[in-house]
């Protein structure tokens, strides 16, 4: 991401209320979120991982992978993690009109809440983009977009790089950060295994979005001179 467009990524986030546009939350605890799943193999991995470490983490699922893997999706809810939406498609960002990204949302909405029985409210934008118009149409889904503060890059380490490890043995963490991982590359699983081991300060911390957003106190809109900015978008 463009200095430019992180520097317009912050001054939204401060502008418009948490349960809008968020990067990171409030309180002392921090976020383990998982993008581009299920996967039929690394996500199971996964849940045993987080299991045996006594946490809960937030899921940012694909939609056209859980139709395939809906018995993992459903384990996700039965484990006690959260379910947000990821698009269906995960498209290029860029060639993705409006209308298909809301298309997409409500389409992977509706698998998640048929699966799990549980209503879906968190977005994630295939690579954190979105344009203004898009950001209004998701408000008008009544999604809560939820970006990150913390970026491991486990997607760019190749298969068996200790880069993952490095990355948690390095990591402060702050009050209300969200980390971002995937859980489809086995990273993340080496991740929780390392954190449950060498790093229980960390794993301490650990509360879903919403709990880390305190989405359970209302909603709100974006406020009106904010609107009205929002302009061209594809």
């Amino acid at each position: 991401m463009s200095a430019i467009r992180q520097s317009l990524k912050h001054l939204l986030t401060g502008l418009l209320p948490p349960h809008t546009l968020a990067t990171n939350g409030k309180g002392s605890g921090i976020a383990l979120t998982f993008d581009d799943g299920p996967h039929p193999e690394f996500t199971p991995r996964l849940l045993d991982a987080l299991s045996a470490a006594g946490i809960s983490a937030t899921f940012f699922v694909v939609g056209d992978r859980a139709a395939r893997h809906r018995d993992i999706l459903q384990r996700i809810a039965a484990d006690g993690h959260e379910i947000g939406n990821h698009t269906w498609t995960h498209s290029e960002p860029r060639e993705t009109s409006t209308a298909k990204l809301a298309d997409e949302v409500r389409r992977t909405c509706e698998l998640i809440e048929d699966v799990t029985h549980r209503e879906c409210r968190l977005f994630r934008p295939p690579k954190g983009e979105l344009t203004l118009r898009k950001l209004l149409a998701l408000r008008r889904e009544q999604q809560t977009i939820v970006l990150w503060n913390q970026d491991t890059k486990d997607y760019r380490m190749s298969a068996g790089s200790d880069g993952i490890v490095d990355w948690c043995r390095s990591y402060q963490p702050a009050a209300g950060d969200i980390v971002l991982m995937h859980d489809n590359h086995p990273h993340a699983i080496t991740a929780i295994e390392f954190l449950n081991h060498e790093r229980t300060d960390v794993l301490s911390r650990c509360r879903t979005v919403s709990q880390l957003l305190n989405l359970s106190s209302g909603d709100q809109t974006a406020p009106a001179e904010i609107r009205r900015t929002l302009c061209t978008g594809s």
